[in-house]
């Protein structure tokens, strides 16, 4: 009896990661078409197709890559030829993954200059080994977190605080206290951000002129500066698991009031954390450097861009100094509303329509009507994101029915459902959001009865400050102030207040 054996069929995978390149062990696109080609007639395979791309191996959704895992999922071929197999990919996982995805679609992975199995093994080692050693650290951060709990610290000491050994007979303990030069340093830092408003640069310059040394004796550094001024230390509270190392799991927090003596009061870390926050919103720095009162305040009203000051030409020997649009200002297309006003007039107006809210039943009236219209636009948007939800299942259904007829193929059936799916995750995220925001109960009462003091104090202090501190001080208060062409202005108060 006479029995005939089918040829196998084969797709041909190449891949540079630059189209000049000759590739790692000279494996240009054609050389490796070559060896794909020989390998194919001297094992009697048929070749069927070549997929190529011109991409790092690291990506695992090059184009031609995916399709070609695709069509091999469909049928039609039993072996993907490749001449090395960094050719296939370069990442590990990935390539292990696919390799086993394959071959239950009974596709085997073939590399035509190399023994593929050894390679094979190698990546499993090697996941082996990062899977042992993501295990391993793991615990170590359970060890560590679990001594902080305890009252234990971790790490090198805080900026300002030493601590102290004390012996008691062969036992020995740890108390901390405040490093007095490092400590008044540290002071010096929160004062320069809040009173001064300079940013981590500025402050790490004046730091150092004033000859104090970080730890190790180095100049300050801007990230030195902002790592001091951020860490919870400063306050007395002992932190643990805030920032996980790139590739960890984020841990739940430890954290131990009252650990350390406190540099600062609670009140004190409050305002500085409320201040750099705010500069994050303005993270160049240009408006906190800006002699003008208003830069990173004042928005233009009818496109929400920021109003940027500017001197003008001179004019009988005066330079007039003026704020305008800068969206404006770039393009037309950006602003059409030529939106620009005497720096001093503006400043002035928006200084005496601040003095009218120092009103406690004006401020009270102003804020609860901003939150109406607040909490009223964030309900629209939750009805919205509620029916789109609610319409979810329906198209699902609508896409089966259009398969069960032919109109769409598996493929498209699964790209159609697969992009639906992401909308609905993201609509479930949005709903979740506006849910919880919804539901906290905005105390506006503790916002209110601060609100008119600080506004007094603010107008009564502003007359002998320079400018950028009184930018510090109005920043805390108002978070925008919308000017219009017209002259009409809109206040916006922070929330923290």
């Amino acid at each position: 009896m006479i029995t005939a054996t089918a040829q196998k069929r084969a797709f041909g995978y190449l891949r540079v990661s630059d189209v000049k390149q000759t590739g790692e062990r000279h494996s240009s696109l054609e050389t490796q078409e070559i060896h794909f080609r020989q390998y194919c007639q001297s094992h009697n395979i048929t070749p069927m197709a070549i997929f190529t791309d011109v991409v790092t191996g690291r990506r695992d959704d090059r184009k031609e890559y995916c399709r070609m895992v695709e069509e091999a999922k469909r049928g039609g071929v039993d072996v993907i030829l490749v001449q090395y197999l960094d050719r296939f990919g370069r990442n590990p996982r990935e390539i292990l993954q696919r390799y086993w995805e394959l071959e239950s679609f009974g596709v085997s992975v073939v590399a035509t200059d190399e023994d593929i199995k050894e390679e094979l093994i190698l990546l499993v080692k090697a996941g082996m080994a990062g899977a042992e050693s993501r295990r391993i650290s793991e615990r170590v951060r359970a060890n560590m977190s679990n001594a902080v709990s305890k009252g234990v610290h971790v790490g090198r000491h805080p900026f300002g605080l030493q601590p102290i050994k004390d012996v008691n007979g062969s036992k020995i303990e740890v108390h901390w206290e405040l490093h007095p030069e490092e400590a008044s340093v540290v002071q010096e830092m929160r004062r320069l951000a809040v009173e001064e408003n300079l940013g981590f640069k500025a402050i790490a310059d004046r730091i150092t002129a004033m000859g104090s040394r970080a730890h190790g004796g180095r100049p300050f550094a801007a990230y030195t500066v902002q790592k001091i001024l951020t860490n919870p230390a400063i306050m007395g509270t002992l932190v643990f698991g805030r920032k996980p190392r790139k590739g960890n799991p984020q841990m739940e927090l430890v954290e131990i009031p009252g650990f350390f003596p406190a540099i600062v009061s609670v009140e004190e870390w409050e305002e500085l954390q409320e201040r750099l926050s705010i500069r994050r919103e303005n993270p160049k720095g240009k408006a906190h450097s800006s002699e003008y009162l208003l830069s990173g305040i004042a928005r233009c009203g009818h496109c929400g861009g920021p109003m940027t000051g500017k001197v003008g030409a001179e004019r009988k020997g005066k330079r007039y100094r003026n704020y305008y649009c800068s969206r404006a200002i770039r393009s037309r297309g950006l602003c059409s509303v030529y939106n620009g006003h005497s720096a001093p007039k503006l400043e002035k107006v928006i200084l005496e329509y601040l003095e009218q809210f120092s009103d406690l039943d004006k401020v009270r009236d102003y804020l609860a009507a901003a939150e109406r219209t607040e909490i009223e636009k964030r309900e629209a948007e939750l009805q919205h994101v509620e029916k789109r939800l609610a319409d979810s299942d329906p198209q699902f259904l609508q896409h089966l029915d259009l398969l069960k007829r032919g109109l769409l193929n598996e493929q498209e059936f699964k790209r159609a459902n697969e992009a639906a799916r992401e909308k609905t995750k993201a609509d479930e995220e949005k709903k979740k959001e506006l849910t919880a925001w919804l539901k906290r109960e905005h105390s506006i009462e503790s916002r209110i009865e601060s609100v008119p003091g600080e506004i007094k104090t603010f107008i009564e202090a502003s007359q002998t400050m320079d400018v950028r501190r009184q930018k510090a001080q109005l920043q805390t208060i108002i978070k925008a102030a919308k000017v219009f062409r017209d002259g009409r202005i809109e206040l916006e108060f922070r929330e923290s207040h």
